[in-house]
């Protein structure tokens, strides 16, 4: 008698573990997080996420399907009918008044009583400073941009490929200045503290904090993403480009366990199918 209610438990929970599986697998999200790099005081933060309903029944969300983590974010999203194998969003917009500093917030979405994806959003509030009556901010002329600064990045997008859990990933590009001031990069910031960066000599390991007019260097940058799968985070350079102040540079990697194909006749711990 013992065994049979032991084996009726595990066939619940086995069951219970196969309707929140099916559950799950009617939404599938592409992306499932996003970085808005550094934005002003102010701004609006607002990004789409995508899904599809891969599973076998139509979708239908309402207002208590998707709810925000705080006030200050507020979703939206697909209001009809989803059908299996047609696409569905889900909006997530931050407002950023009165908010400066590093910012993480979360949209979670239920469906049939249970919580079938979390989607995160992050960035940086760059704080509004008010300029007094006498020291009014300072507009950049026409004659300052052509005397300054320029900065020139190879690209704007890195795509790391594969990492490996807990490792980095390094790259180096082309930085050119193309204007006819010295070019600065005061900081580098980012909202997940995974990614730094170094200014070194275009053909040379020497570090270098600046790169005269009409002058090219090497940015070495390097990305530790926190999470397995895939992850998309910016790290954003600040320059005494007058144009450029802010510099975004997108980082992608998918985190996986190990890149060491594993050898089959070695998986399990079973014994080898034809030892004796």
């Amino acid at each position: 008698m013992f065994k049979k209610i032991v084996v009726l438990v595990a066939l619940a929970a086995s069951s219970m573990s196969v309707t929140f599986a099916q559950q799950s697998n009617n939404f599938n999200f592409p992306i499932d997080k996003f970085d808005f790099g550094v934005i002003n005081e102010g701004d609006k933060a607002r990004h789409t996420f995508e899904f599809f309903n891969t599973g076998k029944d139509t979708i239908l969300l309402k207002a208590e399907n998707v709810r925000a983590s705080c006030g200050c974010t507020t979703p939206s999203f697909s209001t009809d009918a989803i059908p299996p194998g047609q696409k569905g969003v889900i909006t997530a917009e931050f407002n950023s008044q009165g908010r400066p500093g590093t910012f993480q917030k979360a949209v979670t979405v239920y469906y049939k009583e249970e919580v079938v994806k979390m989607l995160n959003i992050k960035g940086i509030v760059e704080p509004v400073v008010a300029a007094s009556a006498t020291t009014p901010a300072a507009v950049p002329t026409e004659a300052d941009l052509k005397k300054g600064a320029k900065i020139v990045l190879e690209k704007h997008d890195i795509n790391y490929g594969k990492i490996e859990r807990s490792q980095k990933g390094n790259y180096s590009m082309k930085i050119t200045n193309a204007g006819k001031d010295t070019l600065f990069i005061s900081k580098a910031v980012t909202a997940c503290s995974c990614a730094t960066f170094k200014l070194k000599k275009e053909k040379a390991v020497d570090e270098v904090s600046y790169i005269l007019g009409g002058k090219s260097a090497r940015l070495e940058v390097t990305y530790s993403p926190a999470a397995d799968g895939y992850n998309r985070d910016i790290i954003t350079l600040y320059t005494n480009d007058a144009a450029n102040p802010r510099v975004a540079i997108a980082l992608e990697s998918e985190v996986v366990e190990s890149l060491q194909q594993k050898n089959m006749m070695q998986e399990g711990s079973g014994n080898a199918p034809f030892s004796k």
